[in-house]
């Protein structure tokens, strides 16, 4: 009796624990802050990088030719500089990361290596949001982990954590999928971009460097100012850049809380 009452104990446990964390997806190093991601596609392996700021979820010209995806159409996006990145696309490919399989009814096509130094260690491809927008993810940078909430282990995710003002922007032709968190100054609204995959400072652009009457130092960095993040305080230097958006947060800002993002409901929570 005792073996049995131990053995559903246990049974019990494990059940509660695979409830807590769906799945846990380790994040590997790869050059200065960036990380890479493990992402099996019928069963062989390849090396992606891991971008929230990526928008789109993007195959290399030689996957899509090795598993027969037709390649076609145009897709457009823009880098944070106004660069324009010229891309196609491809129809149904599923992707296994961590143990969580996900089908993307379409991925873009491009050589993610054509934009990075020549001595980068080789990319396969881009895992962006988008990936995960059938999901609830929690984000903890810090330690190299994303977890992929199960629906009772959500609840528990966001306990102790606060709502952030976000919007979830979709793109031109409403295929990406990008987060802005609301920065407020002097009682205005300023949107910066959720962006792991910034490896650098974070960034303001000139116009808001400007209304913030931000001073420069001998390296041309602006001086400390506060951003608040939901009910969260960072205080940081940061530089201005030409850019496209109000400004742009960083991996090492984003290192400093943890995230639970709901895609299906557009709500994101700091702690």
């Amino acid at each position: 009796m005792k073996t049995k009452k131990m053995l559903f104990s246990l049974l019990s446990l494990g059940a509660s624990l695979l409830g807590f964390g769906q799945d846990t997806i380790r994040l590997k190093p790869y050059i200065e802050n960036m990380k890479t991601i493990e992402v099996v596609i019928e069963g062989k392996k390849y090396n992606f990088l891991f971008d929230t700021g990526g928008a789109e979820t993007i195959i290399s010209p030689e996957i899509a030719t090795h598993f027969n995806k037709k390649i076609y159409g145009k897709a457009t996006g823009f880098r944070m500089s106004g660069e324009m990145i010229k891309a196609q696309r491809s129809d149904r490919i599923s992707m296994t990361i961590g143990s969580t399989k996900i089908f993307h009814p379409a991925v873009a096509v491009f050589n993610i290596m054509s934009i990075l130094p020549k001595e980068f260690p080789k990319l396969d491809g881009v895992i962006s949001l988008k990936s995960f927008a059938d999901h609830i993810l929690t984000l903890n940078l810090s330690k190299n982990t994303i977890i992929v909430e199960s629906k009772s282990s959500s609840q528990k995710a966001i306990r102790g954590k606060s709502l952030v003002t976000s919007r979830f922007a979709n793109g031109l032709d409403a295929t990406e999928l990008n987060i802005f968190l609301n920065i407020p100054k002097d009682n205005q609204s300023y949107w910066f971009l959720f962006d792991s995959g910034n490896s650098g400072p974070l960034l303001l652009s000139t116009e808001t460097a400007a209304t913030w009457k931000l001073s420069k130092d001998k390296d041309n960095m602006n001086s400390e100012t506060q951003f608040v993040i939901g009910e969260k305080v960072l205080i940081s230097k940061s530089f201005t850049r030409d850019i496209i958006y109000d400004g742009v947060l960083n991996f090492e800002t984003l290192c400093n809380y943890i995230f639970t993002i709901d895609f299906k409901n557009s709500k994101v929570w700091i702690k």
